[in-house]
């Protein structure tokens, strides 16, 4: 399945995440994923993904709202779009640049050029929009795994 943002007809993104993830997995990781994107479905459809798969989420419309979010809420991993109202992605990894913020950030674009702008804000990994399902919830697990090692 591709996660874009669209829904199938008749179709929530629970019940679409529901129908293809089987496992009933359970997030060893206490913190929530902050998910970061400007379109309204693709941050319900990315946010009922994960919370199937177990993991509490916190989303922001904007960079700024992030920003808001992150002086409240220390997130294991930040999915960040990187064209945004408000504040960019660029923004945003600026802003964290030289803080006590330190979790994995995961660049989720449209752009062709995402491994490019991952590096240049020096994102530890990225997911070119639209991407695979299952390519969303590997990710998610191989930074958890990293995690649990340090």
């Amino acid at each position: 399945m591709i996660v874009w943002g669209g829904q199938r007809s008749g179709e929530s993104p629970g019940s679409r995440a529901a129908s293809v993830l089987s496992s009933d997995r359970r997030s060893a990781t206490p913190a929530p994923i902050l998910v970061v994107d400007d379109d309204p479905s693709i941050l319900e459809t990315v946010r009922a993904i994960l919370e199937s798969e177990g993991y509490a989420v916190v989303t922001a419309t904007n960079g700024q709202e992030a920003l808001e979010v992150l002086e409240r809420v220390t997130p294991f991993l930040m999915l960040l779009d990187m064209r945004m109202p408000v504040l960019d992605g660029w923004g945003v990894a600026a802003a964290l640049r030289g803080t006590a913020h330190r979790f994995p950030v995961i660049v989720m674009t449209a752009a062709e050029n995402a491994a490019r702008w991952a590096q240049e804000i020096k994102a530890d990994d990225h997911l070119a929009k639209p991407f695979e399902l299952m390519d969303l919830i590997e990710c998610v697990q191989r930074h958890e795994r990293r995690e649990r090692r340090h």
